[in-house]
C-alpha cells in the first residue's frame, strides 16, 4: 500500500498553478492550492483590463487539474514545525510539503 503525500501550494499565480497541476501527474500526491481570490489573474492581459476590452481573469476550474483542491482563503501563518498553515478564516491545512509561490503584488487594488 502506497503512502499518500499532501502538498499545499500557497499562491495561485502562474508558478503556483503550474506546480499544482504538475504534481497531480503522480497518483500518490494530494494537492491543495490556497489563494485569496477565486479567479486566476492573467497578468499578460492586464493591458486589456486597462483598455476595457477584457477583464483579465479566468475561473480556476478552467485551468486547474481536476485533482487540485482550491481553497479560497489567505494564509496568515506557516507553522513549519507543525507542518500546517493557518488561514484567515480560522481553519488550518496540514501538509507534508509546502510550495510558497505568492509572487508579487501591488500596493493599490
Amino acid at each position: 500500500m502506497a503512502e499518500n503525500t499532501d502538498v499545499v501550494v500557497i499562491g495561485g499565480g502562474y508558478a503556483g498553478v503550474m506546480a499544482a497541476n504538475r504534481l497531480t501527474q503522480r497518483d500518490d500526491v494530494t494537492v491543495t492550492l490556497i489563494n485569496p481570490r477565486p479567479t486566476f489573474v492573467e497578468r499578460i492581459r492586464l493591458h486589456q483590463l486597462v483598455g476595457g476590452s477584457d477583464d483579465a481573469v479566468v475561473d480556476y476550474a478552467k485551468i486547474l487539474a481536476d485533482r487540485v483542491r482550491l481553497t479560497v482563503d489567505t494564509v496568515t501563518r506557516i507553522d513549519a514545525a507543525g507542518r500546517h498553515v493557518e488561514l484567515a478564516s480560522g481553519g488550518t491545512v496540514g501538509y507534508d510539503y509546502l510550495i510558497y509561490a505568492v509572487g508579487s503584488g501591488s500596493a493599490h487594488p
